[in-house]
């Protein structure tokens, strides 16, 4: 149809739709352009956020290769963006770490979870690494398939930093708190432990765990808790501290010991008071010493005179063990010859006082703790009896009546009787004493008894009993009743570490005004325990001779008396008075065993062996030291450290024999 043919009214309608149709087109134009704006505002936006962002931000394809990333990370790697882009991450990740790395990414990708603030290692364009944590996430495509990854990355360099400095200082601090010699700890404001050093462990016997918690009124005698209470009360009122106090710790296995502490405040940063540090010095030993000293200046009992005696032990032994030794020696050769009777019997009984001098050396080593105690087969009635004899004229002078009660059919035992002596003389001094002072006389019944598989020695007086209060603790170092002078507190913590070495027990009962009983229980011991007390028995060896032996020793007749022992029994035997003359010696002859005194003027003993030393190891280890103080501490410390055999004065012809017999048979 032509247009002309065409009504006015189509026309119009036509011309209608076409302007409806371009008016559509312009609306639809100006959405696309709105969107386009707003898309463009969008991405800008998110630009902007990941620009501005203080992490790193980036993207990568599945291979790991750089697609996008902000400038943040620029910075982080010190690289240029046309630099990083296409860059794969195996690049900066050092190469003991690319595999781990890896590792991640595809745990990723498998499973399209995010794995966040992986901690990782990059390496910088100029070489340096930094620590990183990087959070990774899967990047998908519209349909929902994984691309690639992006990722979120934090430089922590100077976190790790901090917190290794830290560490070092917590470590040095923490060194420093367990090399010192003073327990240091940290209590809160109710005196619980928060924080404790080893030292403090060992002091109180209780495991860090068992103290993390523990308050302090555990570890204190009841009678001092308030005391103590009030001194960290006015720490904490005051904020000053309270340097070195005096105080008594209970350790776990009940015995006590002195400390001293000095208290200062905890502050928190609002500088409030919640807690309390402490630093504590175990004084207990420096508190024994100065009790001995006084013990030796007021001339107190024997009982109490352990710092005199520890002291002067071993110099005693040796003097005496030195002409000992001869006197012994020289008097049993001669008892092997055909003497007469009445010469005999005068030897006999010079070689019986010199074994009992012999006896009480060993005794006095033992009751000054510096020597081993001698367990054998023990009657407990005949310790008691020879005890009561011992004291015997004392009671009777101080009219003291003595009933013994002592069971017929008492088994034998294994224990040392000249420790269980002391203990008994001790506990009937100490009976004797208070009923002295009390009335003037008394009356003491000692008992002995089976009681299943123990034996129980009791002492019963009728003096002024004990206070109920103190019967806890007159078992406590320096702990006594009595007025300054007339007793130490000593003796009976020592009966008490006695009786406990034998594995028995010590305790009193009593009531004010009706006297007190003290009772010693002992294991009985059986065979198999007997095994583990006594000494091995010493057995003949098989005889050498025509050993060429050097004697060093600078007392003559100790030289002699060995020279002649040793010379009999067909060896050759050189002797010499000092460590000069024997190095020269050993530089110019060969010995077969060099029998070596400890304690010599000029060059030790010691002194010598050192030397030997040096000039051969052979020849250090053919030496067998002589010694008449073994068990001072310092000449055990040097024997156990040389590990080298050692023969004990006073000794006799027999026991030399066996001794340099069983050395031959070690084979040196």
């Amino acid at each position: 149809m032509k247009a002309s043919d065409k009504s006015k009214e189509e026309l119009m309608s036509e011309l209608r739709q076409m302007r409806q149709r371009v008016a559509e087109l312009e609306a639809a134009e100006a959405e696309h352009k709105r969107t386009e704006e707003t898309l463009r505002q969008s991405e800008e936006r998110y630009r902007t956020i990941v620009e501005e962002m203080e992490e790193v931000y980036y993207e990568l394809d599945l291979d790991g290769n750089y697609t996008f990333f902000n400038d943040v990370m620029c910075k982080q790697l010190g690289r240029t963006r046309e630099e990083l882009m296409g860059m794969n991450y195996r690049v900066y990740t050092p190469e003991e770490d690319v595999k781990s790395v890896y590792k991640i990414y595809n745990e990723v990708y498998r499973t399209g979870k995010p794995r966040r603030w992986y901690p990782m290692v990059n390496i910088r364009k100029d070489g340096t690494r930094i620590f990183v944590e990087d959070s990774i996430f899967p990047l998908r495509s519209a349909t929902g398939e994984i691309v690639g990854f992006k990722g979120i990355s934090r430089d922590v360099t100077e976190r790790k930093r901090a917190e290794e400095a830290l560490r070092q200082s917590e470590e040095k601090y923490r060194t420093i708190l367990e090399e010192m010699d003073e327990g240091y700890y940290e209590v809160d404001v109710a005196g619980s432990y928060t924080f404790l050093n080893d030292v403090v462990c060992a002091m109180l016997g209780y495991t860090r765990k068992e103290l993390m918690g523990m308050n302090y009124r555990i570890y204190t005698p009841e009678e001092d808790i308030r005391s103590v209470y009030k001194v960290y009360n006015e720490v904490y009122r005051t904020g000053k501290p309270r340097r070195w106090y005096p105080m008594v710790n209970i350790r776990k296995d009940g015995t006590r010991i002195f400390v001293e502490n000095s208290i200062l405040p905890i502050r928190n940063p609002e500088g409030e008071i919640n807690g309390f540090r402490g630093i504590s010095r175990d004084v207990t030993e420096r508190k024994r010493m100065e009790e001995e000293r006084r013990q030796m200046e007021q001339k107190a009992q024997l009982a109490s005179r352990l710092a005199s005696v520890g002291e002067m032990a071993s110099g005693i032994a040796h003097e005496i063990n030195n002409p000992l030794t001869g006197v012994i020696g020289y008097a049993q050769l001669l008892l092997q010859e055909d003497l007469p009777e009445n010469i005999r019997k005068d030897l006999e009984t010079i070689n019986d006082g010199a074994q009992r001098v012999a006896n009480v050396i060993q005794r006095l080593l033992a009751f000054a703790r510096q020597s081993k105690p001698q367990r054998t087969y023990v009657h407990i009635n005949e310790v008691v009896a020879t005890t009561l004899d011992l004291r015997g004229y004392h009671l009777e002078t101080s009219n003291i009546k003595v009933a013994a009660q002592l069971a017929p059919d008492l088994p034998v035992t294994i224990a040392d009787a000249g420790q269980l002596q002391q203990v008994f003389l001790n506990l009937i001094v100490n009976a004797e004493t208070e009923m002295k002072l009390a009335h003037g006389s008394g009356r003491l019944t000692v008992k002995t008894e089976q009681i299943d598989t123990i034996i129980r020695i009791s002492f019963e007086d009728d003096g002024p009993g004990i206070a109920k209060e103190n019967l806890e603790r007159i078992f406590d170092p320096f702990f006594t009743t009595r007025q300054v002078g007339q007793g130490t507190g000593l003796g009976l913590s020592v009966c008490y570490g006695i009786v406990s070495e034998h594995g028995g027990r010590i305790y009193a009962e009593s009531k004010p005004g009706r006297g007190a009983t003290f009772i010693v229980e002992l294991p009985i011991i059986t065979e198999d325990k007997q095994l583990e007390f006594a000494e091995p028995a010493v057995q003949e060896q098989q005889k050498v001779t025509g050993a060429k032996i050097l004697v060093v020793d600078d007392e003559p007749v100790v030289r002699e008396f060995i020279s002649k022992v040793l010379t009999d029994e067909g060896h050759q035997v050189e002797t010499v008075d000092n460590g000069e003359d024997a190095l020269k010696m050993v530089k110019s002859k060969r010995y077969r065993i060099i029998l070596l005194d400890i304690k010599m003027p000029g060059m030790s003993g010691i002194e010598l062996y050192k030397r030997f030393q040096k000039i051969a190891p052979s020849l250090a280890r053919r030496v067998v030291f002589v010694t008449g103080d073994i068990m001072g501490a310092r000449t055990t410390a040097f024997l156990s450290k040389a590990k080298s055999p050692y023969i004990t004065k006073p000794f006799d012809a027999k026991q030399l024999k066996i001794a340099i017999n069983r050395i031959f048979a070690e084979g040196r």
